[in-house]
């Protein structure tokens, strides 16, 4: 028999969580799962219902239709069952029958206020060795999760190959075109198509964030960097870090980044892929909880600001100030990349920049890629899960809400 509301014997109740309806079944209360009292709404139970009829096995997928959910929804009758393992339910007004697991609900549980969390990180860089990374699923964990935890990492000792970058990448996932291509090269030519592609000093920026969805993770590996080359070394910023100490000094022009949309754009007809892409959005934006989710930060790629007349001058003001505090932060990380050394950032929490340099006859010569943000995340928890870590990936600065 399985215990129900009001019928529970003593014996189960000490050895399963109390379960109460309340207001006229609208909610679910389990009192002791978790050691802490959770309360579900019978709708949020509805469109969570496991069973066959609702959700398919084999690929997990939602089956209900969400137009015949009542989002006034009551539960009838709730009990656990005998093996303690599910939350069984009946619906009363589609005298539906399903169930939800206890380990779903205590995971997905979203009673009880959340401070927002603050992911102010130090800046610094971890290193692998490619061997490690290569070996095996392990090797390649760690070198996601460093990436996860601190935004960067440095493969070191690869080969200095022209395959050797795009056969590590696509272990994790397939390497993302753009209107560079697949691989491009990061050295001074004639005529370039893009600054980087000169010997001039870069500012912090971010790449490609004219497209919706500006690449996850970039990698950059050193093929050649001549010791007679001056200058030239990778400057590394946590710009999400910086965004989080500009919330607590300067909360007004904080709130105004998130608000007033900037313009980003790349418009070049004089390619042979000509490219016109624009793309409006604020440069932070913010979840629910009011945590950071998302920073974009590129100013050679900005066009005309194109907003309402009272937002321009509070959003130069405001512009300002955080361009100070992205060039006077401190916790920035300086290297200078030697043959074999792959860089690998995530370019939606990373700001990268780069010193002027002089050949002096010599050669500097990097190869560039990058990686869809989501399939990087993906692959990390698909990885994390088959070696028992389930715990939650970090923001990645995908403007995911989680």
């Amino acid at each position: 028999m399985h215990p129900s509301v009001g019928s529970s014997t003593e014996e189960s109740a000490s050895l399963q969580p109390a379960i109460s309806l309340c207001n006229d079944g609208q909610e679910v209360v389990l009192q002791g799962l978790d050691r802490r009292e959770l309360r579900f709404h019978a709708v949020w139970l509805r469109y969570n219902c496991q069973c066959s009829d609702c959700v398919q096995p084999h690929s997990g997928q939602r089956l209900l239709e969400s137009c015949h959910i009542n989002p006034d929804t009551n539960i009838e009758t709730a009990s656990i069952n005998e093996y303690g393992t599910e939350l069984h339910l009946k619906w009363a007004d589609s005298q539906h029958e399903g169930h939800v697991k206890l380990d779903f609900l205590k995971k997905h549980s979203y009673h009880g206020h959340k401070e927002p969390v603050s992911r102010d990180q130090a800046n610094r860089l971890p290193s692998i060795s490619y061997e490690e990374v290569i070996s095996g699923d392990k090797g390649l964990l760690r070198w996601l999760q460093h990436i996860n935890q601190d935004g960067m990492c440095l493969v070191k000792g690869a080969p200095t190959e022209m395959t050797t970058l795009m056969e590590l990448v696509e272990r994790v996932a397939p390497v993302q075109t753009t209107i560079y291509g697949k691989l491009f090269g990061v050295e001074s030519t004639p005529n370039p198509i893009n600054v980087a592609y000169t010997s001039v000093k870069l500012d912090y920026h971010m790449d490609l964030v004219y497209y919706e969805s500006p690449p996850g993770l970039q990698f950059l590996h050193c093929i050649r960097f001549d010791d007679c080359v001056i200058g030239g070394e990778n400057y590394m910023l946590n710009v999400s870090a910086v965004a989080e100490r500009f919330r607590r000094q300067h909360p007004a022009d904080f709130d105004i980044l998130t608000k007033v949309p900037a313009t980003f754009q790349k418009i070049h007809f004089a390619r042979s892929e000509p490219v016109k892409m624009k793309y409006q959005r604020p440069h932070i934006n913010l979840n629910h909880r009011g945590e950071i989710v998302n920073v974009i930060w590129s100013p050679q790629f900005e066009g005309p600001l194109n907003v309402d007349y009272s937002d321009v001058q509070p959003y130069y003001r405001a512009y300002h100030k955080f361009s100070q505090a992205i060039k006077n932060d401190k916790n920035f990380i300086e290297l200078r990349l030697v043959p074999g050394e792959i860089l690998s950032f995530n370019n939606r929490t990373i700001l990268h920049a780069r010193k002027s340099f002089e050949l002096n006859g010599g050669v500097r010569k990097l190869q560039g890629c990058y990686l869809n943000i989501d399939e990087y995340k993906s692959k990390l928890a698909v990885l994390a899960h088959l070696h028992g870590d389930d715990e939650e990936v970090k923001h990645v600065g995908n403007q995911c809400w989680f």
